[in-house]
């Protein structure tokens, strides 16, 4: 019997290609709401999937009083297994990477001696239905 709920979406890679960490000195509050942003960019050719997945974390953090500014960058490499629209996995190939993203941010913080953050889980399909409104 086969299986049917397996991928025709591989996963071959990922490689991290930048980060930046700007530390707030003049950081004052005890408390603050996670500010991110996410953005995606897909590169298809010939039944490969290239996501460069770049996520801002607490952008202009000394204008807005953040504690810290983080930048990441990171490509994902996907590969389509039989025949059909790799465009389909889009969605897919996000909620693969995004999980990568979270833990090197909160490795990166922790190891930067502020409070670990940890980005919230995300709804991938509510993200693209809101892009195409």
């Amino acid at each position: 019997m086969a299986n049917n709920s397996v991928s025709s979406l591989k996963f071959v890679n990922y490689v991290v290609d930048r980060v930046e960490f700007y530390n707030n000195p003049e950081f004052e509050a005890d408390e603050v709401s996670i500010k991110f942003d996410i953005r995606p960019e897909y590169i298809e050719e010939d039944g490969d999937l290239m996501l460069i997945l770049d996520v801002d974390v607490f952008k202009n953090a000394v204008a807005n009083n953040y504690p810290f500014e983080l930048f990441v960058k990171m490509i994902g490499y996907f590969k389509l297994e039989g025949d059909g629209d790799i465009n389909r996995y889009r969605n897919n190939a996000l909620a693969i990477m995004y999980p990568y993203i979270r833990s090197l941010v909160t490795g990166y913080t922790a190891n930067s001696n502020v409070t670990p953050l940890i980005l919230p889980v995300i709804n991938v399909n509510a993200m693209f239905n809101k892009d195409k409104k």
